[in-house]
């Protein structure tokens, strides 16, 4: 048995074990490959570089992309440079957690690198310009910024009113210019900057925003950033590595929980699991009334935006570090119509549809995803008294489970016993066969009556569990009827009466989750082998099969054949452990991590150039068809690890932490500290299966 023990210096010191930030930075990219370039998060706003060397994208309060015209808005004014009279595209950039780096090492002979920060849960944009000469000799260069708006009293700030409607931006040196000049309302800032020979210098600016009638308060705000720049400057990263240190240790002064520290010599093991908790990091968001720590879905969506599909996949990384804030949103979940929408509002404290509809008005995978997300609230906490507590709308949490694990019942057709669950909008959007009555959805519907059984049992309903059980094990052959046998895939049975064959990646994870113990051995097989054979790539994954039916018009990156939603690779490797392939499960998830040399876990990555087809396709964080950066379902990459590898899986009356202890792992290592029920555990790993200790 081995302890962790934390230390800490006068500042935040990283955890023994956990790597630093800059550890888990990406890798320099060419631009020309990267189509969603690198992004910055500050736990209140997002903003995206552009791929010149200083301008950016920024807009609170709002979409920073639009559905529109597909474009990402400039909240901001952009603010552009020149060298020597020629402005440069940025030819290479680099992701990191706390900060986002662009450069181009032939401006006019001179390198320029730019890093571009924010101000921790302040509407701030710091950027510093570092341009050096590679020459032997000394020399001389004009450098010049430039930006829209007004030149302010002072003959230097500028103050812009024009970008977005309602908003005022002000953007100020910190760095004193050599001239300033107004050229019919573009302001461009000069400095005349004398290099030695290998020698560098820098340029700061700062910008910051805020609704018109407060634009005096937020010009002091710039003023006081730009007459602080390098500490505030410093203070970002200095701000991420306290959240990041925060994290893992139980009893921080900021999450209501943490998460063990991983230990281990796996190299992208360890990369993906890391990688996960600051996918989940970098879309905390701590202004909402919900909850003072929240985890929206997306930076480039409208403000307190959660889709519940994608935050189910976080559900015991969840648990474990924000059970306090977990337990809030959850009330707000569990009071929604499960029939109708997508997401929640952080913004919102109250209100739902209380609408009565006879089909599926939303999305089809919302009652699973909310069952499944409390009842792994309940088993990571022991939160059992959650069970009795009164909701929004009068009923208890127990009553609001029992309803969301029946509610299918009414979504029968006469010719069958499975549940309709809607057309392309309800399910995956892209997947024009995806329709109807899905093996997927179906077979949630018996894990929720079998978890729902459970829960009454504690309760002391012993005949609603009987009766629960029988109505699982009732619809259980009509769900086994969709497979196709001997190919590893279900069909979908459509109102027309046609089965339709579907080869994708969402009825492998769904169904092997939630019927493991219902599938041969044969049929377990076959459905892993499927998944071998058509969708596992050498990096990621393909979610759809370039032999579906619907994959020539299925070109989405999240759903369709050339490429996969971030969650999938992750899920997928949880079901194919749990269906009895742990080496081929653990084998393609480290392979994954060559991925995150771009930087986190986004909503999709596509397979791209004209290798997009092969086994070896090469892959990016995608940008086209609405995919956007981190997406919080990317913190499935480290839940995996904590649920699967580890086996970490509480009853829900705590008797027992481990799921398969007596399964070898692939790997060896140690989850220190990992804290549940008000104790702390360690848990090892290795060639024996699962050892869990009480520290």
């Amino acid at each position: 048995m081995a302890l962790g023990f934390l230390t800490f210096s006068a500042w935040a010191q990283t955890p023994a074990g956990v790597p630093s930030l800059d550890e888990m930075a990406g890798d320099w990219l060419p631009m020309k490959d990267v189509a969603n370039p690198p992004d910055v998060n500050n736990f209140h706003d997002m903003l995206l570089v552009n791929r010149d060397l200083t301008s950016f994208f920024c807009n609170p309060e709002d979409w920073l992309w639009a559905w529109g015209d597909g474009k990402f808005h400039f909240g901001y004014p952009p603010v552009t440079l020149t060298i020597a009279g020629k402005e440069y595209p940025a030819a290479e950039c680099r992701w990191y957690p706390y900060r986002a780096l662009r450069r181009n090492t032939n401006c006019a002979g001179f390198a320029v690198q730019t890093d571009t920060r924010m101000i921790n849960e302040q509407r701030a944009v710091l950027v510093r310009i570092q341009i050096a000469n590679p020459a032997a000799t000394k020399t001389n260069v004009e450098l010049i910024l430039s930006v829209s708006g007004s030149l302010q009293a002072d003959g230097i700030t500028v103050l812009n009113t024009s970008q977005r409607p309602g908003f005022v931006t002000v953007i100020s040196p910190a760095t004193k210019p050599d001239a300033v000049t107004n050229d019919n309302g573009i302001i461009h800032w000069r400095w005349n900057l004398s290099l030695s020979a290998g020698g560098s210098n820098e340029v700061e600016f700062v910008a910051g925003d805020g609704h018109t009638e407060n634009a005096p308060k937020v010009r002091a705000e710039v003023m006081h950033w730009s007459a602080n720049f390098s500490k505030e400057f410093d203070g970002s990263k200095q701000c991420w590595e306290q959240r990041w240190t925060d994290a893992f240790t139980p009893g921080n002064d900021h999450f209501s929980g943490s998460l063990p520290v991983l230990v281990t010599d796996n190299t992208a093991l360890k990369r993906n699991y890391y990688m996960g908790v600051i996918t989940m990091l970098e879309l905390e968001r701590t202004q909402f009334p919900v909850s003072p720590r929240s985890f929206i879905t997306n930076g480039e969506r409208p403000p307190g935006t959660q889709y519940y599909w994608d935050a189910s996949m976080q559900s015991s990384v969840w648990a474990l570090l924000e059970p306090v804030g977990m337990k809030a949103t959850l009330r707000r979940w569990l009071v929604q119509n499960i029939r109708s929408g997508t997401t929640i509002n952080l913004l919102q404290t109250n209100g739902f549809d209380s609408t009565v509809y006879n089909h599926i008005n939303g999305y089809a995978f919302n009652a699973c995803n909310i069952f499944q997300t409390t009842f792994d609230y309940l088993r990571v906490t022991g939160d059992l008294a959650f069970l009795d507590e009164k909701l929004e709308d009068g009923q208890t949490v127990l009553q609001r489970m029992d309803e969301m694990a029946t509610d299918w019942k009414t979504l029968v057709h006469h010719d069958s016993s499975l549940a309709d669950y809607g057309e392309n909008q309800n399910l995956l959007e892209c997947a024009p066969a995806y329709v109807g009555r899905v093996a997927s959805c179906n077979a949630q519907n018996i894990l929720m009556m079998r978890e729902d059984a459970a829960l009454q049992e504690l309760k002391d309903n012993a005949a609603h569990a009987r009766e629960l059980r029988d109505e699982a094990e009732e619809l259980l052959p009509s769900v086994l009827s969709l497979y196709k046998p001997g190919d590893g895939v279900w069909y979908g049975l459509h109102n027309d009466g046609q089965r339709v064959e579907l080869r994708h990646c969402v009825d492998y994870i769904y169904v092997g989750n939630a019927l493991t113990s219902d599938l041969t051995p044969d049929v377990r097989r076959e459905m892993t082998d499927f998944v071998k054979r058509e969708l596992l790539m050498r990096d990621w994954m393909r979610a759809m099969s370039l032999k579906d039916t619907a994959a020539a018009i299925s070109d989405r990156p999240d759903h369709g054949p050339m490429g996969a939603y971030d969650g999938w690779p992750a899920l997928t490797v949880s079901t194919m452990w749990r269906l009895g392939f742990p080496d081929e499960a653990f084998d393609f998830y480290c392979r994954t991590a060559e991925v995150t040399r771009e930087g986190p876990f986004a909503q999709a990555r596509e397979f791209y150039g004209p290798r997009r087809n092969q086994y070896d396709a090469p892959v990016r964080i995608a940008e086209r068809d609405g995919c956007m950066k981190e997406c919080i379902s990317g913190a499935a990459f480290a839940n995996v690890v904590i649920s699967t590898f580890f086996g970490f899986a509480p009853s829900l009356d705590g008797k027992s932490l481990l799921s398969d202890p007596h399964t070898p792992r692939p790997f060896t290592g140690k989850l220190l500290n990992l804290s549940t029920r008000g104790k702390r555990f360690t848990i090892s790993a290795g060639a024996s299966g699962v050892d869990c200790f009480q520290e």
